[in-house]
């Protein structure tokens, strides 16, 4: 019985951990895995998400610390393997996040986690040859998964082939017609060829397929650089409707001053100064900070200029 009222306990510390992960309170999440740890102090799962949450924080060194003791736990713990080879693309050490992924490819060797990953590392390491010829290679292992598709795109762009690119990129949007970043990425080459009425009309494609919202800043731009203000201001609003983010408030003003909506803008640029200063305080090491300080300053000199007219 005892036994049982501890799992129950840890499953409970867990889940509201990853509540407060999911919800970006990171610290409340941090205090309920170890919690679990101090209950059950070889529980590689509480490991497994206290270094997820400090990789989100972008406290690497945290987090590859509890990603090495899971595989010391656990050496055949597919997470902590990708979770460590994240890390070290986010530190640009490709090399290194190669060898992660081949770590975990050892026991797993068509695991399309591990795959997609280590194409991605040979993306960001500039290695173009090799990142399609694992992205190939996952499309033979793991056809369901459509990046891949969408990374062989990206190798073929990025090595100046852009003819298969388009191709490439055309077959994602018919092989996975509800895969939105699919539409998105056909939606910026053909912006690249100034074609943009077929743009557009692909934007809108993944728009329609956007429920979640996750490409809703990228559209705003996108509509902004078009001129089709309106467009980007009902976009703008359903994504504030579910995230109070700053840059929202900034990207809504900018949009307000556009449409010569100045006294409403300077309400926006008040709510942007306010998000802006508490990520500041909050995150004063963030490689973003600076940019976070500059979009401040931006905002508080526009509120000047337009309480002037």
């Amino acid at each position: 019985m005892f036994k049982f009222l501890k799992v129950l306990k840890v499953k409970s510390k867990i889940y509201n951990g990853l509540h407060d992960k999911d919800k970006g309170n990171f610290e409340e999440a941090l205090k309920s895995f170890d919690e679990v740890l101090e209950i059950m102090p070889d529980c590689k799962h509480a490991l497994y998400f206290k270094g997820k949450v400090y990789e989100e924080m972008k406290k690497y060194d945290n987090a590859l610390n509890c990603f090495d003791k899971v595989i010391t736990t656990d050496p055949f713990y597919i997470g902590a393997w990708i979770g460590k080879g994240k890390v070290f693309i986010s530190l640009k050490k490709y090399n290194y996040a190669i060898k992660c992924f081949n770590r975990g490819l050892e026991s797993n060797k068509d695991n399309a986690d591990l795959l997609l990953y280590k194409t991605y590392a040979y993306l960001e390491k500039g290695d173009y040859e090799s990142a399609l010829k694992f992205a190939n290679y996952g499309l033979k292992t793991n056809p369901e998964r459509a990046r891949f598709l969408l990374y062989k795109a990206d190798s073929y762009n990025a090595m100046g082939d852009f003819n298969r690119a388009l191709d490439c990129y055309k077959k994602v949007t018919e092989i996975y017609p509800k895969y939105k970043l699919g539409w998105y990425r056909l939606t910026l080459e053909y912006e690249k060829m100034n074609k943009l009425e077929e743009a557009v009309d692909y934007l809108e494609k993944s728009i329609e397929l956007d429920k979640s919202g996750d490409y809703t800043i990228q559209h705003v731009l996108f509509f902004k650089d078009l001129g089709k203000y309106e467009e980007a201001l009902k976009l703008i609003n359903r994504k504030l409707r579910v995230e109070q983010n700053p840059a929202l408030f900034y990207l809504k003003w900018k949009l307000l001053e556009k449409l010569q909506k100045g006294n409403k803008a300077v309400k926006y640029y008040k709510k942007a100064i306010k998000g802006y200063e508490i990520a500041i305080e909050k995150y004063v090491d963030d490689e973003d900070a600076d940019d976070w300080k500059k979009r401040c300053e931006e905002s508080k000199n526009r509120i000047k200029i337009l309480q002037k007219r």
